[in-house]
């Protein structure tokens, strides 16, 4: 179709997540979906932005808040992408993991995957880019989210279920999707 090669999205079950990987539940609400009765697709950004504002929080001990308000460090999007298996409706509880992918000089790449009934129904890719809300550059890795996002990855690539998946089995996963659509 229009010459593009666009991949199968091949879904996940939530039991194949690391164990230590970070997860949290989100009801789907009324306001979240479009008049056919399915999240409108924009709309799982801003499910994941809020979930990872709370990752930050809970599995990396940083307060997302004080980051971007007191020590003044953005947090933007540098890239962002989805994959969608299966649509959710209003009423569905929505499982959601995060698994840090990779951490560069100034980025974090991570993927949110959500899970309905277990398996999983979108995954998303974020590369954050962190800068100074002073004067609007790139700036380093603050050292303590560095430390933290090294440790969770750790944590998630070692975990002890039998059936995980580490962050280069996911990326491994996402790169390899052959199928034509």
């Amino acid at each position: 179709m229009y010459g593009l090669n666009v991949a199968r999205f091949e879904s996940l079950t939530l039991c194949q997540m690391p164990e230590a990987a970070w997860r949290t539940r989100i009801p789907v609400r009324f306001g979240s979906c479009d008049p056919a009765g399915i999240v409108y697709m924009p709309e799982y950004l801003s499910l994941f932005n809020g979930a990872v504002e709370d990752w930050y929080g809970e599995a990396l001990g940083i307060s997302y808040h004080d980051l971007i308000g007191k020590r003044r460090i953005g947090l933007g999007y540098a890239h962002v992408s989805a994959d969608f298996a299966k649509p959710s409706s209003m009423g569905d509880v929505l499982d959601v993991a995060v698994i840090v992918c990779d951490i560069g000089r100034a980025s974090l790449t991570f993927t949110v995957h959500a899970f309905k009934e277990g398996i999983e129904c979108v995954r998303s890719t974020f590369v954050t880019v962190t800068t100074s809300l002073l004067d609007h550059t790139v700036m380093a890795l603050p050292d303590d989210l560095r430390r933290a996002a090294t440790a969770y990855r750790s944590r998630c690539l070692h975990s002890s279920n039998v059936g995980s998946l580490t962050p280069e089995v996911v990326l491994e996963a996402m790169g390899s999707r052959s199928d034509q659509v």
